[in-house]
């Protein structure tokens, strides 16, 4: 037992009382968080997307309905690499709404391995430059109160690891709490979110090149208001990344 450090011998005696069990779906695990049939079942979003803001299109289209009008976002592209459903929607509301944060270093990885197949600056030579700030989506204070943790700050955490991207936390506020948008049309979703973000501080932003993480994207509203906020500020660069998209 000699050169063993207790904290090992703590672990195994832990596993054995208490085998470690996938979060997502609570099946048993040899190692990690997260089991591989989970893994498996994380559904990859696949190409084409839009030219200008990088929402999924059908094959026979170069530009979304939204940019199709003319209605272009201030971002330089939006990006998710996997489906909103089955063993991923599942991961997301583990850690959003059951507080198992554990999860958000997995997924968060993912994200990050992800992140080259959308930015030819992240083709591993120039990752550096690629972007000077991360900023997660942040949540209202009230709500932030009530889960004790964003949900997007983790990932982004995750996102920035290895990187020497800047997280910047707390310049960007959301100052008014929304409803629900589940239910609301394209047109109310935007105006829901209409001034609920502000930026403490204007000056930082200036000539930079930003990367706004969320969990999930679904109509972009609420990327598309942070983005005409960051953009408006004097950023030269802003784009958008999450860990899923629902359709």
């Amino acid at each position: 037992m000699a050169g063993i450090p207790v904290s090992t011998l703590i672990d195994g005696l832990l596993d054995t009382l208490y085998p470690p069990v996938c979060l997502v779906c609570r099946n048993e695990v040899d190692t990690g968080c997260i089991c591989s049939a989970c893994c498996e079942g994380f559904r990859r979003l696949l190409p084409p997307y839009c030219d200008r803001c990088g929402e999924p299109i059908p094959a026979n289209r170069i530009l979304c309905k939204r940019c199709g009008q003319g209605n272009s976002a201030a971002y330089e592209w939006s990006y998710a690499p996997y489906q909103y459903d089955g063993s991923m929607l599942k991961a997301i509301h583990r850690l959003k709404y059951d507080g198992r944060t554990a999860l958000a270093k997995p997924l968060g990885k993912l994200l990050a391995s992800a992140l080259p197949n959308c930015d030819p600056l992240l083709d591993g030579r120039t990752v550096l430059d690629a972007f000077d700030v991360v900023i997660p989506v942040p949540l209202h204070p009230s709500r932030l109160k009530t889960r004790g943790f964003n949900q997007a700050e983790l990932l982004a955490r995750e996102v920035c690891a290895g990187t020497g991207w800047h997280l910047e936390i707390g310049n960007l506020q959301r100052v008014r709490k929304t409803p629900t948008q589940t239910a609301m049309t394209m047109e109310e979703r935007a105006a829901n979110v209409l001034g609920a973000f502000t930026l403490r501080e204007t000056r930082p932003m200036l000539h930079k090149q930003v990367l706004i993480v969320d969990d999930v994207l679904t109509s972009t509203s609420t990327a598309r208001e942070i983005a005409r906020v960051i953009a408006e500020a004097g950023a030269s660069r802003v784009c958008v990344c999450a860990l899923a998209r629902s359709a």
